[in-house]
Order: C-alpha cells, then structure tokens, then sequence
C-alpha cells in the first residue's frame, strides 16, 4: 500500500510543531549550511583526526618495548580499596565506578546497606579478612 501525502495535513502538523516547539523544530537543517561553513567543517574533521592518529602513533620506549603514549597515559587502578584484591573482571568495573569496590565486596559490605556506604562507612580489617576467607572457600 502507497502512502499517498497530504499536504494540507503536513502543514496543519508543522504548524503544531512550530507552536510547541518553536520555529528551529520545522526548520530544514539544510537551510543554513553553504560551503564556506562545509569548507570549515571538513577542515575541523581532517585537524580532529590528525591529533588521534598522532596520538595513537606516538610510541615511547619502556625497557625496550614501544608502548603508545595513549596507553601510558590511561589510568587504571584494578585493586579493590577495601579488599585489595587484584580483578581482572570488567564485572568489577562497574562497582569500581559507583561503589569504590569490587562486585565481591559489593555483595559482603554494601548491598542493602547503600545510604550508609553512601555516607562513608566502610568494614574494619577483621570483616575484611572473613569475606576473603569465605570467598577462597568457596571458590
């Protein structure tokens, strides 16, 4: 089935729309572009991507390996502050970045207990100590 336009229908929608959401809501985007401001455009895009690729290109020698400076410059602190165990889990990483702990003391020290994490509470070295215990006996 062919859907047939009706033009009069368009434009009782675009005034609607120009209503509620204003003029720039029914304006074509293609309105205000020429080539000038398309000449400025790729010469942004071109300058954008010679930065990246001289910053993925730029190697720095480390003990006879070449390791891009990209690399050297991330941050990436994979130990547990409360625990202080190493994860190599991209499960963990989202309890790193909201909770300031791995999944496992997620589970141990904070789940339901949120607000008084939230507010600076943390296990002392003996609670710590049980939940590694317990985590080596299980498995």
């Amino acid at each position: 089935m062919k859907y047939k336009k009706d033009l009069n229908e368009l434009a009782a929608l675009e005034k609607l729309f120009a209503e509620d959401y204003g003029e720039q809501s029914i304006k074509n985007f293609h309105s205000g572009w020429d080539e000038g401001k398309e000449k400025e455009y790729l010469s942004q895009l071109k300058k954008a991507n010679k930065n990246t690729k001289d910053k993925e290109t730029a190697k720095t020698n480390v003990d006879g390996i070449l390791i891009s400076e990209t690399a050297l410059l991330k941050k990436t602190d994979r130990s547990c502050p409360v625990c202080k165990t190493y994860s190599f889990s991209g499960k963990d990483d989202l309890y790193m970045n909201r909770f300031k702990c791995c999944y496992e003391c997620y589970i141990d020290f904070v789940e339901d207990r949120e607000d008084r994490w939230k507010e600076g509470w943390r296990p002392d070295d003996e609670r710590i100590q049980i939940g590694l215990k317990r985590r080596k006996q299980n498995g």
